[in-house]
């Protein structure tokens, strides 16, 4: 174990120096002028795609944000891509587009460059691989890859090299160069990156009350939810720490003010984009064309004018002794994140 945490340290400090442990809270948006990381121009259709990685917790809004992005010239949004393997390919589970997933030609096509269709014997060993290299007991071994093991690094260059092949399938059909990848899940974007795929990091936060009021009209117990958003928040932030390129996004700025949090976390990714491809972003609303995400929100199905309203029922109809318990399993983070315990009031904190 002391190896181990050595090791970490060593390879935390050589990834990212200077960064607090504690994740930062995020700072009044401004328009971005000169990002930190150099910009890149998005890669030309035919050569490895990055990956624009939407990470965080149910219910925060990555559907939307997903395709908000997904919308600019050069990006493709899939939806949550890891069900694609752990759901099955051959689902009839319908695709952004309204077609179930075997009458998609866009689906069609990205199978038969990347596998030669669908219905390829190696997809059904996919599934397995997957948990064996993105399950969340599987983080340590990720966080330091030295000690894994052969067998272990294996398994994710093969997990790796598959899923570099349907992104890259992905993006010559869409003629994109960035694939926009709502998964959510922190252990597959840094399985993904261990692999080698050029994977970024859009941390997207909602407040946890929000997301636990939102959950429990699915009979799961706010105490639980929670807890689960804890632990899916402090894996996001350590994709940072590993030297991710990274940026936080929360899902209250977003749909205040969409295009210049979209400007701001692409600039954070170092993504150029041109400013007429952000028109689709305005003032509280968003306008959004049919799509080819899969699985994930129903709102996948919306398309055209949406008008965008911070989900905040929970103020009212959150029972006090549930908001007093997830309040304060939440509060460290949610202080880091900027909000404050207090009813309508929250404090925005430095980048």
């Amino acid at each position: 174990m002391l190896q181990f945490g050595r090791l970490l340290a060593e390879q935390q400090s050589h990834d990212s120096p200077g960064l607090q442990l504690c994740p930062p809270g995020v700072a009044e948006l401004k328009r971005p002028e000169v990002p930190r990381r150099a910009r890149v121009q998005t890669r030309p259709p035919g050569c490895a795609p990055a990956v624009v990685y939407i990470a965080g917790s149910g219910r925060s809004g990555s559907t939307l944000l997903e395709r908000a992005l997904g919308e600019i010239p050069g990006f493709v949004n899939v939806g949550e891509l890891i069900d694609l393997f752990r759901r099955g390919a051959s689902r009839a589970e319908r695709c952004g587009c309204g077609l179930p997933f075997a009458d998609c030609t866009f689906w069609a096509r990205v199978g038969e460059r990347a596998f030669g269709g669908w219905a390829d014997p190696c997809i059904a060993d996919l599934h397995p691989l997957q948990r064996r290299v993105a399950q969340q007991r599987y983080l340590p071994r990720l966080l330091v890859m030295p000690l894994a093991g052969p067998r272990f690094r294996a398994d994710v260059a093969s997990y790796g090299a598959s899923y570099a092949s349907v992104y890259h399938a992905i993006a010559t059909e869409a003629g994109a160069g960035c694939v926009v990848d709502a998964s959510k899940w922190p252990v597959q974007a840094l399985a993904l990156y261990r692999a080698g795929i050029d994977v970024r990091v859009i941390h997207l936060v909602r407040d946890v009350r929000g997301v636990a009021y939102s959950l429990t009209k699915r009979a799961k117990r706010p105490t639980a939810t929670a807890a689960k958003w804890v632990s899916y928040q402090s894996q996001a932030g350590l994709l940072r720490r590993c030297g991710l390129p990274f940026t936080l996004v929360r899902y209250e700025d977003f749909v205040s003010q969409p295009r210049l949090t979209v400007e701001t976390a692409l600039a954070e990714l170092g993504l150029s984009y041109h400013p007429a491809h952000l028109e689709h972003l305005g003032d509280g609303q968003v306008t959004l064309s049919p799509s080819h995400g899969i699985h994930g929100n129903p709102s996948r199905f919306r398309s055209g004018e949406i008008t965008l309203r911070t989900d905040e029922v929970w103020r009212e109809r959150m029972s006090r002794r549930s908001r007093i318990l997830v309040t304060a399993i939440g509060l460290p983070l949610l202080l880091c994140y900027g909000w404050r315990p207090r009813r309508g009031t929250r404090e925005r904190g430095r980048t």
